[in-house]
């Protein structure tokens, strides 16, 4: 699969998360933390809830505000229940000014 250009590198900045809307209109939360750049679906395993809506620490963990299900946004692994399922990762690439996701 192909990297697909989903945002600027400028609109993303340390601890925020943007929700972006993929071609095959998947929704993925970028997330900035120490620098780098992550992207996983935007819904909480747990009730379906944007994690584009939560918030995230430097210890590289979001959490959803709707139950305080927290996830790793490297990988992510559930750190804190209710969340029993991990949420899916996207590989990502910054280059040309933006940000590129690869979905598949």
């Amino acid at each position: 699969m192909e990297f697909e250009r989903v945002a600027e590198d400028a609109d993303l900045g340390e601890g925020l998360l943007l929700s972006v809307e993929l071609a095959n209109k998947r929704r993925v939360c970028l997330v900035r933390v120490n620098g780098d750049v992550f992207a996983i679906d935007d819904r909480c395993t747990h009730a379906e809830y944007p994690l584009s809506e939560g918030s995230v620490g430097l210890d590289y963990e979001l959490e959803c505000p709707l139950h305080g299900a927290v996830f790793d946004v490297r990988d992510g692994s559930v750190k804190s229940p209710p969340a029993e399922e991990s949420v899916r990762t996207y590989e990502v690439k910054i280059e040309s000014g933006g940000i590129w996701v690869r979905a598949d």
